[in-house]
């Protein structure tokens, strides 16, 4: 029963008719085009979790990068003694901008 209606009443032209409707709105597709799409689905699932990972990666060489430039500005004011003070009275600018603390 679907909707009400028993299937096997039906006569040919009314099988044929809902058979046509049902691909027209598009309940009923071929095969063919469903494995498309079922592979298109697969290659994109794919190329979000390849892009993912290429994230996961990125951010973790972003950190140790950060990691190294914070090294590499502390033996810098180790090596030529810029302190606030020297910024200040000289206007210089520091070798890696640092946040204030207020």
């Amino acid at each position: 029963m679907w909707g009400g209606i028993n299937l096997s009443d039906l006569t040919a032209p009314a099988l044929l008719g809902l058979t046509v409707l049902l691909i027209l709105f598009g309940y009923l597709i071929p095969r063919n085009m469903y494995k498309e799409k079922v592979k298109e689905s697969d290659n994109w699932r794919l190329a979000y979790e390849k892009e993912k990972e290429r994230g996961d990666v990125s951010d973790a060489q972003t950190a140790e990068l950060l990691e190294l430039a914070k090294a590499s500005h502390s033996i810098m004011v180790a090596m030529f003694g810029t302190t606030r003070e020297r910024k200040r009275l000289s206007g210089e600018a520091d070798v890696v901008p640092t946040p204030t603390k207020k």
